[in-house]
């Protein structure tokens, strides 16, 4: 019996790497490239017009970046979705949205071959508790969950759990416990025995040590700008070089904290991986 044949559209940014990708899915049999894109509205546009299988898709695009490309496609038509990035720490953002695979670039043959037979497995029944077990194994090692916990949120709606704290415990004036959320801090700086945590609309006080609450929080998101600021980097607007190495990070409303030249390089570096 003859394999499947599955049409896929290709999308990077990068000359380059769309013909290099496109040149070594040609050699797989069970796979028709039918278009490329260079963009991620460019990418949803094909989609609805094509309806392809299989969008092998970049995650650094210009405009809207491949997380959001997916994020558009799940309300309309979705096809499987392989992530082809030069970054692996959003493998488990990928696998949030269901990708079928997350290749790390450069794709050499005998690794997007894998792929595919991966995708052939999908489309058989018989194979679908092993790839969820594969799938589950993968997020247990990536966020240190056990495969029990996340066999749960797989039946739920939720996000996906993680080690890290979701919420503050903070006394307010009245020395009531307040539950801050912690998707809601923006930047964290140290007062003395004191950490001053900055929302939006105002700034709590909370007595801890800086290590003890930078270890409840996800490394992911706070990064350390200096010795005594974690900064949500979802936060950040844009990033002004200053003298002696150091930056200038906005955050908007007229809020700009200086980077230390010690940590300046690993921020720049963040966010040009994060402009996709």
């Amino acid at each position: 019996m003859n394999e499947p044949i599955f049409s896929a559209i290709i999308v990077d940014d990068e000359p380059l790497a769309l013909e290099g990708l496109k040149l070594r899915l040609e050699k797989i049999p069970q796979i028709n490239v039918i278009a490329q894109a260079t963009d991620g509205d460019q990418a949803i546009q094909l989609c609805h017009e094509l309806c392809p299988d299989i969008l092998f898709l970049d995650l650094q695009l210009p405009g809207l970046n491949g997380i959001e490309v997916v994020q558009v496609l799940q309300s309309d038509i979705l096809p499987m979705i392989v992530f082809v990035s030069a970054y692996g720490e959003y493998a488990i953002d990928a696998f949030e949205l269901n990708a079928i695979d997350y290749v790390l670039k450069p794709a050499n043959l005998n690794r997007l071959k894998k792929t595919v037979d991966r995708i052939i497995q999908r489309r058989n029944p018989h194979h679908a508790d092993k790839e969820k077990y594969k799938l589950l194994k993968a997020l247990e090692e990536s966020s240190g969950l056990a495969i029990s916990e996340l066999e749960e949120w797989l039946e739920s709606d939720s996000e996906l759990p993680t080690n890290f704290c979701q919420e503050l415990v903070i006394k307010n004036s009245d020395n009531e416990k307040v539950f801050l959320s912690v998707k809601e801090i923006r930047w964290i700086d140290a007062a003395g025995d004191y950490m001053c945590v900055h929302t939006a609309n105002e700034t709590h006080i909370v007595r801890i040590t800086m290590k003890k609450l930078a270890n409840q929080l996800d490394d992911r998101i706070f990064k350390r700008i200096h010795k005594s600021t974690l900064v949500n980097i979802n936060c950040i607007k844009r990033i002004r070089s200053l003298r002696n190495s150091e930056s200038l990070l906005e955050l908007g409303d007229d809020i700009q904290l200086k980077v230390s030249r010690n940590y300046s390089s690993a921020i720049q570096a963040l966010l040009d991986s994060k402009q996709m």
